[in-house]
This record gives structure tokens, C-alpha cells and sequence, in this order.
């Protein structure tokens, strides 16, 4: 597509001098055209557009002034250039003609060059203005659709992290329906069992009622860990109830709840005299359930005559919650930081899907609290929490 050339009105009353401006300027690539008064003038910029306009000040009826006053009053013309053309020089006079709105003067008669060079300019710019108003224009555009699909998306997201909260109440709501639904009869079948181990009854019978009464624990122990899980994971550290928590004496009562598994497979408690009583901020319940869960892991792993070592101690700002045991350790996933509640893709080294390290992470992550897994080099798992001592 050819480029148009700028289109430029001459305003004066005098034929010979529209002429002379008219040649000069056609020789340089402008299109031109010429009003011989005010009105007429007024009448070309109201139904044209022009890149410029040289208006004469000395006219009969309508001078140079007036005529700038009023083409400024059409919004589309407030930046239309106006070089006056004048044979005045007197200081009133300049300044009349910038404070009306015009953009520059040239003194009559006037130089060739100088009145090519200031059209040049006042042409430049204005177009210059222009496409800046244009890019303006884009951008604005542009952020009111970015805005809008910020919003949209804003809007979505809402929903959907509304729905995914309706979700998890629901689901932590089916968890305890199931995990009261489960634990009810289980109690009852474990009270049986338990009466049924007052009656002397033959070794094969024994035998299977321990595998009960184990079977009716475990499967306890997973409905208590399934709901544990699903709260903390809805509700994060907001329903914890805080309180100062002596870590030391909470290990204490944990290995206590114990005795038998203890007694029963001669394992050692170790709890070094170095161990310290330290207190922080946390809560009793769930700090319990994170040592039985550990512990569990520990003892049910540990071989017969196994030690279990537990210690506590302060590093800056933090408690260090340690215990090793002498079992075969943890599986590489496990190592590399793999605990996903409900996963499938570790397991304990005797092959029983467990909640315990995921409950333990989710326990410690209420917490703002860290838990490390490592392995010894000569054998047995080491797992280190870390607690911050107040929240």
C-alpha cells in the first residue's frame, strides 16, 4: 500500500502568498490545501484531517487568533500543529500566538529552508504523538484482556479450590463415618478376644486368637491413622491446640505404653543420662501419636534383643528429637524423601503398607517442623525431628 503524503492547509487571505507556500511545499512531497478566510478554513478542518495547519494572523473579518481559538475547540484538532505566519514581531504577539494553542511562527517573508525545516518537525511529531496515542491505545487493551483473564481465571480458581474444600470435608467426614463404623465392632471382636485368652484352650487355638487380636489392631491402627492424616491435610497446623510439651517426659510415656512388646522380644531402651528436658510449644496429642508411631515402626522391625536408642538435645533455636534402632533401615524410596499419604510406592521392609512415616510428616509439617531419615552405616534406621520451640 502506497504511503499517503502529509496533507497540510494554508490559511491567508492573500492568493500570491497560498501560491507561493503551495509550490514550495508540493515540491517536497505535501499535499495542499488552501482556505482564503477564517470560516473557510474552519469548514476544511471540521469534515478534513490535516497534519498541520500555516495560518496568516492579519485577516479581514476573522484574524489568525480567533481562528486558532476556535479550531482548538474540536477534540479532534487539540493537537493539530498551528505555525503562524505573521509580519508582526512584537513580544504580545508571539506569546498571544502560544498561549491560543499554537505550536511555532515564522516571520514574513520568511526563509525556504526554515519554513520546510519547521513544518518537517511540527509533522514528525505529530505523527510521533499519534502512534504513541495508538500504543497506548494496545496496551491499555491488552492489560483490560489480561485483566479479564486474570479475573476469569481468578474466578475458577475460586471455585475450584471452593469445591476441592467442599471435597476434603467431605471426605474427612466419610473418614470418620468409616473409621467409627470400622472401630465399633472391631472393639467388640478385641473384647471377645480378650475374654477368649482368659480360657485355657488348646496351643493351635491360642495361636490363631493372637493372630486375631494382631489382625483387629492393625486394622484399628489404620482407621485412627487414615482420619489423623486426612484432618491434618484439610486443616493443617489450625486445629492444633498448643500448649508447652516436655518432650523428654512425652518419650517417657510412649516407651511406657510399650512394656510388653519390650519385655516380650528383651529389647533396650536407651535414653542417654545426656538426653536434656526440653520444653516447646506444640500439641500433646499429635507429638504422642508421631513418638508411638516411630517407636511401632522401630520395635516392630528391631530383631529380638535389639536396642532402641532415644536422644534429646538443643541446637540454637531448635529441639532435636533422635531414635536409632538396629533393624534393616529404610528402602531407598523412602530415603529419597518419597512419604506420600494413601501412596502405594513404599513400603516397610516386611512388605506391610503403612500411614506411620506420612502420619510422622504431617505431624512435624503442623509443627514447622522438619523430620530427617537416614540409615546407619553399620545397619538400623535413624529418624531425626526437628522441632522449632515455640510457634
Amino acid at each position: 500500500m502506497k504511503k499517503s503524503n502529509p496533507r497540510i492547509l494554508i490559511v491567508d487571505d492573500n492568493p500570491k502568498n497560498i501560491q507561493l507556500l503551495a509550490k514550495i511545499l508540493n515540491d517536497n512531497n505535501y499535499d495542499v490545501e488552501a482556505a482564503m478566510s477564517g470560516d473557510e478554513s474552519l469548514v476544511w478542518v471540521q469534515e478534513e484531517k490535516f497534519d498541520l495547519v500555516l495560518l496568516d494572523i492579519m485577516m479581514p473579518e476573522m484574524d489568525g487568533f480567533e481562528v486558532c481559538e476556535k479550531i482548538k475547540l474540536e477534540e479532534k484538532n487539540k493537537d493539530l500543529p498551528v505555525i503562524f505566519l505573521t509580519a508582526k514581531t512584537d513580544m504580545e504577539s508571539i506569546t498571544k500566538a502560544f498561549t491560543i494553542g499554537g505550536y511555532d511562527y515564522l516571520i514574513k517573508p520568511f526563509n525556504t529552508e526554515e519554513l520546510l525545516a519547521r513544518v518537517k518537525t511540527h509533522v514528525s511529531l505529530k505523527k510521533s504523538k499519534e502512534n504513541l496515542k495508538e500504543l497506548n491505545q494496545l496496551l491499555e487493551e491488552r492489560v483490560a484482556e489480561r485483566t479479564l483473564n486474570l479475573r476469569t481465571s481468578n474466578m475458577e480458581l475460586s471455585s475450584a479450590k471452593a469445591e476441592l474444600e467442599t471435597l476434603d470435608t467431605a471426605k474427612t467426614e466419610f473418614l470418620k463415618i468409616v473409621s467409627h463404623e470400622i472401630r465399633t465392632p472391631l472393639n467388640g471382636i478385641m473384647g471377645g478376644v480378650e475374654l477368649l485368652q482368659l480360657i485355657e484352650l488348646p496351643a493351635e487355638s491360642v495361636d490363631y486368637i493372637s493372630m486375631i487380636k494382631e489382625s483387629v489392631k492393625r486394622l484399628s491402627d489404620f482407621s485412627l491413622a487414615a482420619l489423623d492424616i486426612s484432618q491434618l491435610l484439610v486443616n493443617g497446623p489450625k486445629d492444633l491446640t498448643i500448649i508447652k510439651v516436655n518432650i523428654k517426659s512425652v518419650v517417657n510415656e510412649c516407651v511406657t505404653a510399650f512394656d510388653d512388646v519390650i519385655k516380650n522380644k528383651n529389647f533396650t531402651i536407651d535414653i542417654p543420662e545426656s538426653a536434656q528436658n526440653v520444653i516447646i510449644d506444640g500439641d500433646l496429642k499429635l507429638i504422642n501419636k508421631c513418638f508411638i508411631n516411630i517407636l511401632d515402626n522401630s520395635m516392630s522391625l528391631s530383631p529380638l534383643n535389639g536396642k532402641i536408642t532415644i536422644d534429646i538435645f538443643e541446637h540454637e533455636d531448635n529441639v532435636h528429637c533422635v531414635f536409632k534402632d538396629e533393624g534393616p533401615g529404610f528402602t531407598p524410596t523412602v530415603l529419597r524423601g518419597l512419604i506420600r499419604p494413601f501412596a502405594i510406592e513404599y513400603e516397610h521392609r516386611d512388605n506391610c503398607k503403612g500411614l506411620g512415616l506420612a502420619l510422622v510428616k504431617l505431624i512435624m509439617e503442623a509443627h514447622s517442623g522438619e523430620v530427617n531419615l537416614t540409615n546407619e552405616t553399620n545397619g538400623g534406621a535413624v529418624v531425626e525431628l526437628v522441632f522449632n520451640k515455640s510457634l
